[in-house]
Order: structure tokens, then C-alpha cells, then sequence
């Protein structure tokens, strides 16, 4: 059988993609990283960005925003671990660029320590990247 199960866990939110995958595409930390069937098995840490997939024997990506974790490649699946997921159906555009706003304004405006500067950054990141998926929201 050519392809992968991926499963996915977020603490945030349950989220469950235990499904067989011809292909995913996660956030590396030092880059996207296309995994397709017979990848080496690794461990890497993901960045804040768009993990996309396709399904076995499906015709359209599917899409999600993931937020710092892991992604373990092995010889029969993609395991990621996440801090948070969203798809596209969980995104407020609106919330998503007032959050962007108010983040420049206090990368802008504030004196903030290495710490508070760099999850003030990973929060633009993430709802930027929320805003880039929401075009991929099914119709109700």
C-alpha cells in the first residue's frame, strides 16, 4: 500500500486526522517539508504555517494551520503533534486581522523582553496564516 496515515493531536483542540494520505506538507523549522510514501523516518520541529495534505485517492488539498510542535516521520505514518489547529471552517477573517493589528501595534509601541517579542511575532504568523487558508472554507 503507497501511502500514510497521518494522525494529528492538538492540545488546544481535538482535531483528528487519522486518515491515509498520498502526500503532507508541514511547517519545518527550517522550511516546508513535503513527505510523501517511503520518506527516511525523521523528527523535526515544526514552525508556525500551513500543514497541508492529500488524502488517499482525493482529488482536493486539505488545509490546516499549525501552531509550534513536532511532526515524526516513520515507516507507515506522519504523526504531528501541535500546540494548535485550526481549519478553515474555524477562522474569523475579521478577529484574524484585528489580532494582526493589535499585535504590530504592540510590536510597535511596547518595550517587550526576547520571550514576550517572539510569541507576539508567532501570533501574526498564525493568523496571517489563518487569513491564507480561509479561501480553502467549504459553502455551508
Amino acid at each position: 500500500d503507497n501511502c500514510y496515515q497521518i494522525v494529528g493531536t492538538f492540545p488546544e483542540k481535538r482535531l483528528v486526522l487519522d486518515q491515509e494520505i498520498d502526500e503532507v506538507t508541514v511547517p519545518g523549522y527550517r522550511g516546508e517539508l513535503n513527505i510523501l510514501p517511503g520518506h527516511v523516518p525523521l523528527i523535526t520541529a515544526l514552525e508556525t504555517g500551513i500543514m497541508r495534505w492529500k488524502p488517499k485517492g482525493g482529488v482536493s488539498e486539505q488545509v490546516a494551520v499549525v501552531s509550534a510542535g513536532y511532526c515524526q516521520v516513520h515507516p507507515t505514518g506522519v504523526e504531528v503533534l501541535a500546540e494548535a489547529a485550526e481549519l478553515p471552517e474555524d477562522i474569523d477573517t475579521q478577529e484574524a486581522n484585528k489580532e494582526i493589528e493589535q499585535a504590530e501595534r504592540r510590536l510597535l509601541n511596547e518595550t517587550l523582553d526576547d520571550e514576550t517579542w517572539a510569541s507576539v511575532r508567532q501570533e501574526i504568523d498564525r493568523r496571517r496564516a489563518d487569513l491564507e487558508i480561509s479561501k480553502y472554507k467549504r459553502p455551508h
